[in-house]
């Protein structure tokens, strides 16, 4: 539960906060149409968001880690290009009369913060909306306490980032209009450098052949991912200190009245808008919790089985086929000499065949893999293999290692070991 909790406000809580400001944002244009457009388009992009998630989960389009590159880097300009218009706009348009090229801004604004939110929309919420098809192994029932707990952790943390969202758009709304400018543009330079790290991550892993990474930044990529977190912690206490101060400033009443119904209506409005910010300060906090102490909990990994024996001759791993063939993973380390220890699995699908790869994948690491009953489980996202599948390129799957069968034994070349050794 915990696992899952996490891993859906991990991805979803930086789209819907930056679909909040957007909202609050056009909640300031003075073309009523134009609001409307607004949140037609944004039933339009969850339409589409859940439209692209069941097209790439049933493999009718082809989709692959570029594509989130594009997302990515169209992210990075139109939100760079809203900054400069949305300050153009509350900084000087916004006091003139000239309704036709307010008319246009508010057109431009609206059509680049959707841009915005569908880019990271579309980057993130594929990747979260069906992980309960993944929390089954092969022959499991949904009808268990296990996948209760895992579904349950899953809906609470579409909840939570579904309630912050609101909740924030309504505190933004009701902030000063700089003050929403300011927001949208110290978020999108804070996430801007995690999606940046993502851009960063998936070249390395990817298309390291294709797209050069210069040496030092390829180097700093273990120091980078470290900083993507501690800046996700500083997003999360800056959240927590606008709700704050907006809880403080809202305490004492703000306005003149010159009766006791209007005395009534300026309590009322302090009054809500105090439940507003302690909500939201709630939401923030909770966040918080769960990027610390549930993520703790969340992430430890399952000890890894030890390693077991074989036979090396010169640059020649030989395992026998009986040590293998029982349907079980089977570890096994080799020391390439420089101080790398080497992982591999073997794990027996149907009659002589195996499946055969290193102890890690393009997408967690060198976590590694553990056996749980009779399915294959990563120990970093909790995916469960498909046993066909392992030894094949792509996903979570353990990198393929080249192997052949001879004496009746499985055949491993230290050289195709050593090749991929930067890897643990």
């Amino acid at each position: 539960m915990a696992k899952n909790l996490y891993e859906v406000v991990l991805n979803l809580l930086l789209p819907f906060l930056m679909l909040s400001i957007v909202s609050s944002v056009n909640y300031s244009f003075s073309n009523k149409r134009i609001r409307l457009w607004h949140w037609k388009g944004l039933v339009i992009l969850f339409a589409l968001t859940a439209i692209m998630s069941v097209l790439r989960q049933w493999r009718i389009i082809r989709y692959n880690q570029i594509n989130n590159i594009y997302l990515l880097c169209t992210a990075f300009i139109t939100g760079l290009v809203y900054i400069i218009l949305v300050w153009l706009y509350f900084g000087f348009l916004k006091k003139k009369n000239d309704s036709v090229l307010k008319f246009v801004f508010e057109i431009i604004l609206t059509v680049l913060g959707l841009c915005y939110a569908a880019c990271l929309m579309l980057y993130k919420v594929p990747t979260v909306i069906f992980l309960p098809m993944q929390f089954l192994g092969i022959g499991e029932s949904i009808f268990t306490t296990m996948y209760l707990l895992k579904i349950t952790g899953f809906l609470c943390g579409w909840l939570v980032c579904i309630l912050f969202c609101i909740a924030f758009y309504k505190l933004m709304y009701k902030s000063p209009e700089k003050e929403r400018a300011a927001a949208f543009s110290i978020f999108y330079l804070l996430s801007g450098f995690i999606y940046f790290v993502a851009v960063i991550g998936i070249i390395n892993s990817y298309y390291r052949k294709k797209i050069k990474i210069p040496t030092g930044l390829r180097k700093a990529i273990p120091r980078l991912i470290t900083a993507e977190n501690a800046v996700l912690l500083v997003i999360i206490a800056l959240l927590i200190i606008i709700a704050l101060v907006f809880f403080v400033r809202h305490i004492k009443l703000h306005g003149e009245y010159t009766n006791p119904a209007e005395h009534r209506l300026l309590r009322r409005y302090e009054r809500d808008c105090r439940r507003l910010g302690a909500f939201v300060l709630l939401l923030a906090v909770f966040s918080m919790v769960d990027m610390t102490a549930i993520k703790k909990r969340s992430t430890k990994l399952v000890e890894l089985s030890p390693s077991e024996d074989f036979q090396l001759e010169g640059k020649r791993i030989y395992i026998p086929l009986e040590q293998v063939s029982d349907g079980h993973l089977h570890r096994f380390s080799w020391d390439n000499g420089r101080g790398k220890t080497v992982r591999f699995i073997i794990v027996q699908k149907k009659g002589t065949n195996f499946g055969i790869g290193f102890d890690a994948c393009e997408v967690c690491g060198n976590v590694g893999y553990y056996e749980r009953k009779n399915d294959i489980v990563c120990n970093r996202c909790d995916v469960v293999m498909n046993r066909n599948t392992i030894g094949l390129k792509g996903g979570c799957n353990p990198i393929p290692l080249e192997s052949s069968i001879e004496d009746g034994g499985i055949v491993i070349d230290t050289d195709d070991l050593d090749r991929e050794s930067g890897r643990f």
